[in-house]
């Protein structure tokens, strides 16, 4: 059975990922509307780059009047989901994998499937993580509510490879180094009280 060509979905290459929720779904500031989604970092010079934005082109060519009533796409009102790096940057300084890159949030209310580069299932989500490369199929629609603009549904996702973490901290055992003459004073002075 031949697949038909769907012009929003853009299977993308292997990207770096941040604020990776796939395990269990977030939500955004006050918001109750809970999503699984993940951020793709995307170098700027990358295929992805012209394949998402043809998605975007052809989203805004079928709803122009209909949705967003004549609203040019480089409108500031328009809301572009492929934002530039160096824009996240500017508040967030110590974020250095967005330099050079662009980034685009994928979500779905409905958890996506996740598998391996040998096209198995990955059931251990924890083995994507933000900073873990992987491809992802995610399909472009467009939106008029309080806002207008397009979003992607975060239809899959493929790991590709490990990759160093993001965000958080590191557990290292030696940090109990610090402090461990003061810890084994307290406890013989302890044992003694028995």
């Amino acid at each position: 059975m031949k697949k038909t060509n769907n012009p929003l979905k853009v299977v993308l290459g292997a990207h770096r990922l941040s604020y990776v929720h796939i395990k269990e779904p977030s939500s955004f500031g006050d918001s109750e509307d809970k999503k699984y989604d993940v951020t793709f970092l995307i170098d700027k010079d990358h295929p992805d780059v012209r394949k998402i934005k043809d998605a975007i082109n052809t989203a805004y060519s079928a709803n122009k009047e209909s949705i967003f009533k004549g609203t040019p796409l480089k409108s500031p009102k328009m809301w572009n989901p492929l934002r530039d790096g160096e824009e996240w940057l500017e508040d967030h300084p110590e974020a250095e994998e967005y330099k050079g890159k662009y980034f685009l949030k994928a979500s779905s209310k409905s958890q996506p499937a996740v598998f391996d580069s040998d096209k198995q299932e990955i059931l251990d989500l924890d083995e994507v993580y933000s900073g873990c490369y992987a491809r992802g199929v995610i399909v472009c629609y467009p939106f008029s509510n309080k806002a207008k603009g397009f979003g992607f549904y975060l239809n899959s996702l493929m790991k590709i490879k490990d990759g160093e973490r993001l965000g958080g901290f590191v557990a290292d055992a030696d940090d109990y180094d610090e402090g461990e003459e003061e810890y084994k004073t307290i406890t013989a002075t302890e044992e003694d009280l028995l």
